[in-house]
């Protein structure tokens, strides 16, 4: 136990500083894995969220922190406040994220954004094949999917509100209830 809790102190207090386009960027909260076949070795999630304690929150489904899942399973860094809410991929690419301050709707709109990412893609199968194997499948997540507008909210398996059947369904999750997650 000790050693756990020096290890935890030692990977917090080292912290990360990265090259970002030429310009200096301390990751509060760094990525704990890395990928050295890509011109970045990790993601980085910008946030306007200045509290790193939020992250601790459980991800819905798991008994892990929303932290740990973005930044070990992957492979994202986290820099807190921030002017915007934006993901930087491993070869660099930015792809804005929804202005919230809620960090599941922040880290599943970018796990959303990785799953399409060549690394990313065969991050998020190991991730749902470790913890949601028997609730979503990958073959049946589509992007083309037409989803009504109308919200009539489901609860997936995997800990999450989806607006209406179809979005769910979209999204690979083979089990919900009709109403919101809570």
């Amino acid at each position: 136990m000790k050693l756990k809790v020096l290890l935890l102190l030692f990977i917090i207090s080292c912290g990360v500083n990265n090259d970002l386009e030429n310009n200096s960027v301390d990751i509060e909260l760094p990525a704990l894995r890395y990928n050295q076949s890509t011109a970045q070795s990790y993601r980085v999630l910008k946030t306007t969220i200045s509290d790193p304690t939020v992250f601790d929150a459980k991800f819905p489904a798991t008994d892990l922190s929303i932290g740990y899942v973005l930044r070990y399973y992957f492979y994202t860094g986290i820099d807190l406040s921030s002017t915007i809410n934006e993901l930087i991929s491993m070869d660099i690419t930015s792809f804005q994220m929804p202005e919230t301050n809620d960090p599941i709707e922040l880290s599943r709109a970018a796990i959303y954004e990785i799953r399409k990412m060549s690394y990313g893609s065969r991050e998020y199968k190991d991730f749902v094949e470790k913890y949601f194997s028997s609730c979503i499948d990958i073959s049946k997540i589509s992007s083309n999917c037409v989803i009504p507008t109308i919200y009539e909210p489901v609860c997936g398996c995997d800990g999450f509100t989806y607006s209406n059947k179809s979005a769910a369904e979209c999204n690979g999750v083979l089990n919900f209830y009709e109403g919101p997650c809570r």
